[in-house]
């Protein structure tokens, strides 16, 4: 069975200063770099992060829960928590 993890990452510290038309495109940069960092492997996001973040209209949420699958030895697939 494959290797599975909830994570919740919090971005409100690294977007709070952020101008509001950068901060959805540093949202989708920074929980990458956060769960490559955790993670130690490449990390692929899954389509229903991106839905999450850029699907609203100005706000999001800052804290994401996250199911991280191993894929293969230095791969992880990462979906959001329904």
């Amino acid at each position: 069975m494959a290797e599975e993890r909830i994570l919740t990452i919090n971005l409100r510290k690294e977007l709070i200063k952020k101008p509001r038309w950068k901060k959805k495109k540093l949202a989708i940069k920074i929980s990458r770099e956060k769960l490559e960092r955790y993670l130690k492997a490449r990390v692929k996001l899954d389509r229903s992060i991106n839905e999450k973040i850029f699907g609203s209209e100005k706000k999001f949420k800052t804290k994401l829960r996250i199911k991280v699958v191993k894929k293969d030895e230095k791969t992880f697939e990462a979906k959001l928590m329904a």
